[in-house]
């Protein structure tokens, strides 16, 4: 009985976080001829997750996409979206617009940079059947991961690139992490000894990374962390142009 009660409790507990979270549908077609879903879920910040499903492929699975949003007056928006495979790689970008009751949007692919339109997008509230686990649940601080990564394609360099991010549990609540992004040049770090980043929730903020100050925020989910980062530009002295550690990061190994 004991153990009905906790699966009951599990079970309404996922439902919770899936009904608490505001959700859309985009139904359309990929250059005019591929039928593809887009369900997301948007939390009270910019984060935005969900998945992406194209029903006529031969093996049809949702397929990961976390990105932001932009929200406008009017009832105007922008999503930037990666798509992500279960080991970080980025397969395709999408940028869907809402403008004055217009739906359009564009999936790019990262190697080629062939774009495809979408087109015909309709949008409701209905959520697919798929749809089965939310990716914007937050992540209890005892379930952090111990790896995170990404990579994307990048035509400057001719190869994949990206980043990876490992943690190591330093007591309650607390975690040691070492970091490096290679995205746009290479920027590298980790905590201190002695030093541990602290949570608070699913969130912590370390500063002081490096001589340069630079600080960042990560923001845990259950199968990924967005790292943000929360120092002014000049902290970004330390590493090569244009470096940072901003991302969104897949968990790989918990």
């Amino acid at each position: 009985m004991k153990k009905i009660l906790m699966i009951m409790a599990l079970c309404i507990s996922m439902l919770s976080d899936l009904q608490a979270q505001v959700f859309y549908r985009y139904d359309a077609k990929l250059d005019g001829r591929i039928p593809v879903t887009i369900a997301l879920q948007e939390d009270n910040g910019t984060h935005v997750a969900g998945y992406i499903y194209y029903p006529k492929a031969k093996n049809p699975a949702p397929i990961m996409v976390i990105g932001s949003v932009m929200h406008y007056p009017d009832n105007e928006a922008v999503y930037y979206l990666n798509e992500y495979q279960s080991d970080g790689n980025i397969t395709g970008t999408i940028s869907i617009q809402r403008e004055k009751g217009e739906l359009q949007g564009t999936w790019t692919n990262p190697k080629t940079l062939k774009e495809m339109k979408l087109t015909g997008i309709a949008v409701s509230r209905q959520r697919p059947e798929w749809f089965t686990e939310s990716l914007l649940i937050p992540e209890d601080p005892g379930d952090i991961g111990h790896e995170y990564s990404f990579q994307q394609w990048s035509p400057q360099y001719g190869s994949n690139m990206g980043g990876n991010i490992t943690f190591r549990a330093a007591g309650k609540n607390k975690v040691h992490f070492e970091c490096m992004n290679a995205w746009h040049n290479i920027a590298e770090g980790n905590s201190e000894a002695g030093r541990p980043a602290v949570l608070d929730g699913n969130v912590f903020e370390y500063r002081e990374v490096n001589e340069c100050h630079y600080a960042f925020r990560a923001t845990f989910f259950r199968r990924f962390v967005v790292l943000e980062t929360i120092s002014g530009g000049e902290s970004t002295g330390c590493f090569g142009m244009g470096a940072a550690f901003d991302g969104v990061y897949i968990k790989v190994k918990k």
